[in-house]
């Protein structure tokens, strides 16, 4: 039987004894079982090739490139075991692994974790590369015989760079050691870190000229290795806000470079940010800057900006402390560095504080129309005006709307209140400043936001008291200068624009009305080919009438006038059809259906079209001749007659 047989015969049946002994055996007896089974392991690794010591045996071609956690398993895990003499070394991370780790980590003067993170496998690595000599053989290879059995390069072939590097120029990202075959970092070694000076780039800026609001450079570190590889792992970075405002009202994130590569960003917020007295500072940590020995780097720190600030900021911004930068050696020690220079820069944008906020109208703002006012109680809520704020360069604050009333004095003097509404939100009811036309509701104290590039639109609403003058007509707007708001930088002005006009009328009734609204239109030209002056146009139009306070009088072609192009329409040539017919009574509603044509002979050719200019009704004995509300809707499109 073969010496290797022996020992794994003699380790299960050790193993054996240990689990079936009596709860009598002593601890002593049972200590001595388990050494004589780690002592016969060992050998049984010897047989297979493998060594206690670090970078050979199950190490051969390993580095340690992620984070190993309980559970993790693989050949890197069994290198762990045998440079922490855990057995078995299985490679599956357990309890035993993990407590083996912790006690590692201690002894570097390391917090201990719960995983194999990047501090400890910067350490590893260096124990690695410490035993293994740099250019000896390729990842996978134990001599020049054959191929590797992790890459497949032939292990005698030209150019055998140590693991992590693909070429003889740099260093390795993985354990620090130069690519260079035959040359040395002591990568071993004990190093220490030194920050002689900041990089001229960035350079403080307080002229108020920075307008980018993300990645910006604020602050270059240069970093020295002295004696032995480092690896900077984290920073403590403090911030100073004119003011002493809170860092993250004007910073955001801070981000770490070497170079152009991206290291790690850090949120500024209120559970990153760590107060000392009156100072701020933020620890950036977990990043892997990798410092050759010997060599000075610079490790860049970028921001990114608030692109809301209400005013130019001053950030003064500095390394914290003179163990603000720390890293760890080639032997897996702390190492820290500071300085106290600072750099400042003036946030100015173009634009911060800024903003211009245009009134226009809405096309909701209803079209002229008729009110009926209850003869008892008057009516609430009648939607009157729909105008749009929009702000842009920056957000605004509408504090004050100016809404002024025009048309009739009666109309004007029986309008009892105004409401202002952000949507379904009331933002307040005011009186007019007096009984005529040109009065003005004013509201105050508002809080209306209107974010930058944003629309806001709100709504102008009326109340009207009982007994009216029956086709008096009342319209609202919105005047250049009649909205105050708020800028950024807290200052207030007027806005520009204006809405509402007179074409957007309320006309009055008290107690008895004919409401309109519009539905359809058409047009059609119809050619005879025969005798061609016998073409026509045809142009259909459809409204409801709705009887509201007594019976709508049916309504005819003579009391709805009609015009083709500016031409008055006899009323031979339009039909009115009335559903249902004859008259409506009150509270129901009537679909009317106008049709009207012109002959060619008449009309010649060209383009015709046709519009009802005015409706005659009467409601309950109270008649009107409604123009209002007809010029916008009440046509047809134009027919080309040829």
């Amino acid at each position: 039987m073969s010496i290797k047989k022996v020992i794994i015969a003699t380790v299960l049946a050790l193993a054996m004894v240990a689990m079936v002994a009596p709860a009598a055996t002593q601890a002593a007896t049972l200590s001595e079982l388990m050494a004589q089974i780690s002592a016969l392991q060992a050998q049984l690794v010897a047989l297979q090739g493998g060594s206690q010591a670090a970078g050979t045996g199950l190490c051969a071609g390993v580095t340690f490139e992620r984070t190993l956690v309980v559970g993790s398993t693989g050949t890197d895990v069994k290198c762990l075991q045998q440079m922490l003499s855990v057995t078995p070394m299985s490679g599956y991370f357990g309890q035993i692994t993990l407590a083996a780790v912790r006690a590692y980590q201690t002894s570097k003067g390391f917090v201990p974790a719960n995983q194999v993170g990047p501090m400890t496998r910067a350490a590893l690595n260096a124990s690695l590369a410490a035993v293994t000599p740099a250019g000896s053989f390729p990842a996978g290879c134990t001599s020049a015989a054959g191929f590797s059995s992790t890459t497949g390069q032939s292990c005698s072939a030209v150019g055998n760079f140590p693991a992590g590097c693909t070429s003889a120029s740099g260093y390795s990202p993985t354990t620090g050691v130069s690519c260079s075959t035959g040359a040395s970092t002591t990568p071993g070694a004990t190093g220490f870190l030194s920050i002689p000076n900041l990089s001229p780039a960035p350079a403080s800026d307080t002229s108020g000229n920075i307008t980018a609001t993300s990645g910006v450079p604020v602050l270059g570190v240069n970093v020295k290795a002295i004696g032995s590889n480092m690896t900077v792992s984290s920073a403590k970075v403090q911030l100073a806000i004119t003011g002493g405002d809170y860092p993250s009202t004007v910073v955001q994130t801070l981000s770490v470079y070497d170079g152009s590569t991206l290291l790690g960003t850090y949120p500024v917020n209120t559970s990153t940010v760590i107060k000392n007295s009156t100072d701020y500072y933020v620890i950036l940590s977990g990043f892997n800057f990798m410092i050759p020995a010997n060599v000075t780097k610079t490790l860049t720190i970028k921001a990114d900006f608030n692109p809301g600030l209400e005013t130019n900021r001053t950030l003064t911004i500095n390394l914290y402390g003179t163990d603000a930068v720390r890293g760890v050696d080639g032997m897996g020690a702390y190492a820290t560095a500071g300085l106290a220079t600072t750099k400042v820069y003036t946030i100015g944008y173009a634009t911060v504080g800024a903003s211009t906020l245009v009134v226009s109208a809405n096309t909701a703002t209803p079209k002229a129309t008729s009110v009926n006012v209850n003869v008892d109680n008057g009516t609430t809520g009648v939607p009157m005006l729909v105008f749009n704020t929009k702000s842009t360069t920056g957000a605004s604050v509408i504090t004050d709307v100016v809404v002024t009333a025009q048309g009739d004095n009666t109309a004007v003097a029986k309008m009892t209140g105004v409401s202002l509404y952000d949507g379904s939100t009331l933002l307040g009811s005011q009186s007019l400043s007096s009984a005529v036309s040109g009065a003005t509701a004013t509201f105050t104290d508002l809080t209306v936001n209107v974010a930058k590039d944003a629309t806001k639109t709100l709504t102008v609403k009326a109340d009207f008291g009982a007994t009216v003058t029956n086709s008096s007509s009342v319209y609202l707007s919105i005047a250049t200068g009649a909205i105050t708001y708020q800028k950024p930088d807290m200052t207030s002005t007027t806005t520009t624009g204006t809405a509402g006009s007179s074409t957007n009328v309320v006309v009055l009734f008290n107690g008895k009305a004919a409401i309109l609204s519009f539905v359809s239109s058409s047009s059609t030209y119809t050619y005879n080919t025969t005798t061609p002056s016998l073409s026509y146009s045809t142009g259909v139009i459809t409204f409801k009438a709705k009887a509201d306070g007594g019976t709508l009088t049916a309504l005819t072609n003579s009391t709805v006038k009609v015009k083709w192009n500016s031409t008055i329409l006899s009323t031979s040539d339009v039909s009115v059809d009335v559903s249902p017919v004859g008259d409506t009574a009150d509270g129901s509603e009537a679909t009317v259906t106008v049709t009207m044509t012109v002959p060619r002979a008449t009309s010649g050719t060209g383009f015709v079209n046709f519009n009802i200019y005015e409706i005659d009704w009467t409601v309950g004995g109270t008649s009107a001749t409604q123009i209002w509300g007809l010029s916008d809707d009440y046509k047809t499109p134009y027919v080309n007659v040829q």
